[in-house]
């Protein structure tokens, strides 16, 4: 019988005896933030692992982290991702992954514990808590492991609810977490730099600021490029991307707002804005329609209607190129075959040029000085009008916003009494804010009373009387400043008729022309008949006129 059952010895499983010198292991380190970093937490974690490894006969062969990284979520972390892709991809995996403590590896609760199961269980790599010896290895290891994560994500919970609402509490004093945008310095008491140590938070604006506050004000005016704005600041010895500049132009940090997910509303800062809450609402309008604000990267003198003269047969805009061989600039259309025109008008050409037919265009919007007074006294009259009957819409969108402000803190008052849950609240704020976004946008594009503004009307008749010259006199930035108020939406050639033509104008020049031809017939007589009561009254299109026409040109 004993002879018989030792033959059934060969049918049981056994374990392998593993070599611990074979054993190959890689290493994870982690810190939650930079100052830890500096600290030597990180290099203390290293030097675990290392003795550890080599207590132990282990060799490591790869090593992760190395970094400050949040463990608030998991495959945000860079190295942690990396880490956790490697294994499962690698053919070879490694023995055991090695982490000083569990809350380095992971505070994420249940999902750690699922993804150390996974690796142990499906992978067969197993995880050693460096500090304590704890290894998954065996059962009661591994139980041992899994309790020190829940611990780990435990010990960060209370941790989030005694500093989140100290945080909440920092941000509604208008004080700024984090790092400081371009062109601000960060003074205060947590600073990594000791020239900016300061017992209290202190927020100044520095040398690149004051360029950035330039830069805002180019933006602002709808003429300039992000091209041509960031060469006129390299030129000034500020370096930036197109990717940096489009970032700066929708941070409202710039105009003195604080926006955090860890509060519900919008903070006034305690630091200098570059510009105002209206202006930067004006930049992001103009963003809206022209969300890169590239328009053309190479700037020619010769060709100052590149992004301005459209093919009027399929209505894109024309390109500009040089014809190397003759010396000579074009426009042509990328979409319609043979739609093309020289740019100048030169001693053999046949036909003037594009830029001498826009100069004819030109000469349509000139005015007699002789009817100046006149249609300066019609034009007056028409404002007045205006803006009497747009006071009463101003009053009305600020009533609004009133009523909209009473309505967000009853809603707080009523979430704060628990009569409402979480989610009911969190729509309806939502709702309130959105409301408020539309109703602001309506009254910042409303336009201001001009207190000057007989005198206002009177420059910018003047310079409408030789508009043409103006333009044939400006620099390139200038003509296209000229171009860009005049004729916000282009013009158009036609090949058919060599011609420059304008489906739409800016409405002050549309206005002064129409009341230009009114006058035009009438050589004797009262010229001051009651336009007022005949024409249209001025809409929305007339402020950018009337803000660019007295500085631009």
């Amino acid at each position: 019988m004993k002879n018989n059952l030792n033959y059934f010895q060969k049918f049981i499983s056994k374990k392998e005896n593993e070599n611990q010198s074979s054993l190959l292991v890689w290493s994870y380190t982690r810190v939650s933030s930079k100052q830890q970093e500096s600290n030597n937490s990180l290099n203390n974690q290293i030097d675990a692992n290392q003795l550890y490894a080599k207590q132990n006969n282990l060799t490591i062969t790869d090593v992760f982290g190395g970094s400050y990284e949040s463990a608030k979520t998991d495959f945000t972390r860079k190295e942690f991702k990396r880490l956790i892709d490697k294994v499962r991809a690698s053919r070879k995996k490694p023995y055991a992954i090695l982490v000083y403590k569990m809350s380095r590896f992971s505070r994420s609760g249940g999902n750690a514990i699922g993804l150390v199961n996974m690796l142990v269980e499906d992978l067969g790599v197993h995880l050693i808590e460096v500090c304590s010896g704890l290894t998954t290895t065996t059962e009661r290891g591994k139980a041992a492991i899994y309790e020190s994560l829940f611990h780990a994500y435990k010990e960060n919970l209370e941790k989030i609810e005694l500093v989140v609402p100290a945080m909440q509490k920092f941000l509604n004093n208008g004080n700024w977490l984090g790092i400081t945008p371009l062109g601000y310095d960060h003074y205060g008491p947590k600073v990594t730099n000791e020239k900016f140590l300061s017992k209290t938070q202190r927020i100044e604006i520095n040398k690149d600021g004051e360029l950035l506050r330039e830069a805002w004000q180019w933006k602002l005016s709808g003429v300039y490029s992000d091209a041509q704005i960031m060469a006129k600041l390299a030129v000034r010895g500020l370096h930036l991307t197109a990717q940096k500049i489009s970032k700066i132009w929708r941070n409202p940090f710039y105009c003195g707002i604080i926006i955090n997910k860890l509060v519900d509303m919008p903070v006034q800062g305690n630091w200098p804005a570059l510009l105002s809450h209206d202006d930067f609402i004006k930049v992001q309008n103009l963003l809206e329609n022209n969300p890169s604000g590239y328009q053309h990267n190479k700037e020619e003198a010769q060709r100052p209607l590149t992004r301005l003269i459209k093919c009027d047969e399929c209505k894109h805009y024309m390109i500009g190129y040089i014809n190397r061989k003759k010396n000579l600039h074009y426009y042509r259309c990328r979409n319609c075959r043979g739609v093309s025109v020289n740019a100048l008008t030169t001693p053999k050409a046949l036909r003037k040029g594009a830029n001498d037919l826009f100069v004819d265009l030109l000469k349509k919007y000139s005015i007699a000085r002789d009817v100046i007074p006149v249609i300066q006294t019609q034009l007056t009259k028409l404002f007045n009008r205006f803006h009497d009957s747009q006071s009463q819409n101003d009053s009305d969108l600020k009533l609004q916003l009133e009523r909209l402000d009473k309505k967000i803190r009853d809603l707080k008052i009523r979430h704060g009494l628990q009569e409402i849950d979480k989610e009911t609240y969190e729509l309806t704020m939502a709702h309130l804010n959105e409301h408020i976004r539309q109703v602001s946008k309506e009254l910042n594009e409303a336009i201001p009373r001009v207190s000057n503004l007989e005198k206002l009307l009177f420059h910018s008749l003047k310079k409408l009387e030789n508009i043409s010259e103006i333009w044939v006199s400006s620099n390139l930035d200038m003509k296209r400043r000229i171009q860009k108020t005049l004729f916000p939406e282009g013009v158009y050639y036609n090949a058919k008729t060599h011609e420059c033509l304008t489906a739409k104008t800016n409405s002050f020049i549309g206005l002064t022309s129409s009341l230009t031809e009114r006058y035009s017939g009438k050589e004797k007589g009262n010229f001051q008949f009651k336009m007022e009561n005949s024409l249209y009254v001025p809409g929305m299109g007339v402020e950018p006129t009337l803000a660019l026409l007295p500085t631009g040109f």
